[in-house]
């Protein structure tokens, strides 16, 4: 939450912050509209954080594939404000997961995240560019978080498009609004890390950034077979795991074993069950790896 990463604390002294404009997973596109229409939110917010907290160094990061939204964020890196050129625009290359935390404070900073640390422990505080924008927005007119602009998108939508959505909204409402052409599959948020909606009928959230439809070859699952050890998941995952044992151990509930995987540091982005050819359910199997560390104690 947004009062979390700005409580700061004298024994953790904060010397960058990092603006998250790296929207990488396909689809979304909601922060992308956010630089474009609220630029002057955007600017201010910046400011304000960087003025407020006593930061020194400021790091607006986005991916290279967006080169109006990398004009944009330009003037503002080059604003009048930043006398002392400490803000700073950085390209990151369009690549899934560069918008992670873990992974972005590693591309701005060359810092790495500690298993069970805050951005604040290694000086980072990382805002997304639509809080940031937000922010000044409440600071200016003392109005909460009352609406959240989200894509709407996918193949079973027919008027795909970003709307600013009151919170509590049914999902139903949006998918009407948007024409949703019976899909066989909803999702609420990017396809990578998004989680499948059972009941159209559950609302909006104020973390939500994107609800797609999906039907036909695009909402089935792959067929699962028995892994064949060859590595992608491995070479595919951000953190350096090896999901193939975790999900071995995980059957025979061996947390000793898991721990020794370091399943902790799994982010979930969801790359190593896209890679794999066997249809294997990676992800969800970390996450059920966590919660038996978590369960364990240890």
């Amino acid at each position: 939450p947004a009062h979390v990463k700005l409580t700061t604390s004298p024994d953790k002294p904060i010397d960058t912050l990092i603006i998250n404009g790296a929207e990488c997973e396909p689809y979304i596109t909601a922060d992308y509209r956010e630089i474009m229409e609220n630029p002057d939110d955007v600017l201010d917010g910046i400011y304000l954080i960087k003025k407020l907290l006593n930061i020194e160094n400021v790091i607006i990061a986005v991916e290279d594939n967006k080169p109006k939204a990398i004009k944009t964020l330009y003037e503002i890196a080059a604003d009048k404000r930043d006398t002392d050129d400490k803000v700073k625009l950085m390209k990151l290359k369009s690549r899934y997961p560069q918008g992670a935390e873990k992974v972005i404070i590693y591309s701005a900073t060359k810092r790495k995240l500690p298993l069970g640390k805050l951005p604040s422990d290694v000086g980072c505080i990382v805002m997304n560019i639509t809080s940031v924008a937000f922010i000044s927005r409440y600071l200016r007119k003392g109005i909460p978080l009352v609406k959240k602009r989200i894509t709407v998108d996918g193949n079973a939508i027919t008027e795909p498009k970003n709307l600013l959505v009151p919170i509590g909204t049914p999902i139903s409402h949006v998918l009407d609004l948007c024409k949703a052409d019976e899909p066989q599959k909803v999702m609420m948020g990017g396809p990578m890390m998004g989680i499948t909606v059972y009941d159209t009928s559950l609302p909006i959230l104020k973390q939500n950034n994107a609800i797609l439809a999906f039907k036909g070859k695009a909402a089935e699952s792959k067929p699962q077979t028995d892994c064949i050890r060859c590595g992608r998941c491995m070479r595919a995952c951000p953190m350096n795991l090896t999901p193939a044992p975790v999900e071995g151990a995980l059957k025979n509930t061996n947390v000793d074993e898991l721990n020794a995987l370091n399943v902790m540091h799994c982010m979930e982005c969801g790359s190593c069950a896209f890679a794999c050819p066997a249809g294997r359910p990676l992800t969800a199997a970390m996450r059920l790896a966590k919660n038996e560390v978590r369960k364990a104690g240890k």
